[in-house]
């Protein structure tokens, strides 16, 4: 039996992708919508059970779970057989998917915040964050789209980085950035949309968005 599981989710967020990786591994869930155009997951409810006040946060038989990549991490493991991650239990594959994980939540995710939002991370002019984070972008993204090119997929076989990958690069691309110079990544959408828990995750999305009146 699968453990009891309550995702925290706002459309448009990383959440998305923990909602795809769900799909992927065929677990049913609750979905609890979070408004963070309304802050609420600044209220004191919330921010008991997730005191950043961050999405995706995950209930699993009552015990919270934060952070994308170990969110991810326990859904593949739950279902290894699922192609959230491919290669099994083999060290070197894991390390690789865990590594793809942290690039995306630790590397791209950081950057784009400082191009889209420096106030949240600067008290003084933005612009200088802004301009920074963007040249760091062209770096990462320069990155994975060699990766791309050189392995079709970030591991070599779709995975749960690929989608994750795509959320990245579309918060950008809807920022501001420059994509044009990234066709693998350009590209990595139309490929995502031939698996079907990518296409539930967006009608989720668009349903979610209804609901909160976005």
């Amino acid at each position: 039996m699968q453990p009891a599981l309550t995702l925290y989710h706002f459309p448009g967020a990383c959440s998305r992708v923990t909602v795809c990786a769900l799909g992927m591994a065929g677990l049913d869930y609750e979905l609890k919508l979070i408004n963070l155009a309304k802050e609420e997951q600044t209220g004191e409810a919330y921010k008991a059970i997730s005191p950043l006040g961050k999405v995706p946060l995950m209930l699993v038989d009552g015990v919270p779970l934060a952070e994308n990549a170990a969110l991810l991490t326990f859904i593949g493991a739950l279902r290894p057989e699922s192609g959230v991650f491919p290669g099994g239990h083999e060290p070197l594959a894991r390390a690789e998917a865990i590594g793809g994980l942290s690039f995306c939540g630790g590397t791209l995710h950081p950057q784009i915040r400082g191009m889209a939002n420096p106030q949240r991370v600067t008290v003084g002019d933005g612009e200088p964050v802004r301009a920074k984070s963007r040249g760091l972008l062209m770096k990462s993204f320069g990155y994975a789209e060699s990766r791309l090119a050189e392995r079709g997929w970030w591991l070599g076989e779709r995975s749960i980085v690929d989608v994750y990958l795509d959320w990245a690069f579309d918060v950008a691309r809807r920022s501001g950035f420059d994509t044009s110079p990234f066709p693998q990544l350009d590209a990595l959408r139309t490929r995502l949309v031939e698996l079907p828990a990518y296409v539930r995750m967006t009608e989720i999305d668009a349903q979610s968005r209804v609901t909160l009146g976005l």
